[in-house]
């Protein structure tokens, strides 16, 4: 059952991330990870979460170390914890770099396994 709900909650973040950045242009890209630079705020200044799951989504995609792997990500008041596998510690390294860099991402719980 945990693993059907992470599933789908992966599977709707991706969808939620490809209805918002239809239409968008490339923007800029972070110098430092090379990866999109997506800024989320809200009104009162704090990240909204579904956008911050689905920016860190869309940018752990766009990242050619990372692109081909299946991480989890599950964001709680913009404290986002990464799950899964990675072949690396190099790639679990990345995914934390990528994830921290997004704007409203406040800390980084890395679960990720070096398979």
């Amino acid at each position: 059952m945990q693993t059907m709900k992470l599933t789908f909650v992966t599977a709707g973040v991706v969808l939620v991330g490809s209805l918002l950045l239809n239409g968008c242009d490339g923007g800029n890209v972070n110098t430092q990870t090379g990866t999109p630079d997506l800024t989320v705020t809200t009104e009162d200044g704090t990240g909204d979460d579904i956008k911050i799951a689905t920016a860190v989504n869309t940018a752990l995609i766009a990242d050619q170390q990372l692109q081909n792997l299946d991480i989890q990500i599950e964001t709680r008041k913009g404290d986002v914890t990464i799950s899964g596998n990675v072949n690396s510690e190099a790639q679990k390294d990345q995914a934390e770099r990528v994830t921290t860099a997004i704007s409203g991402v406040h800390a980084v719980n890395n679960k990720l396994e070096v398979k």
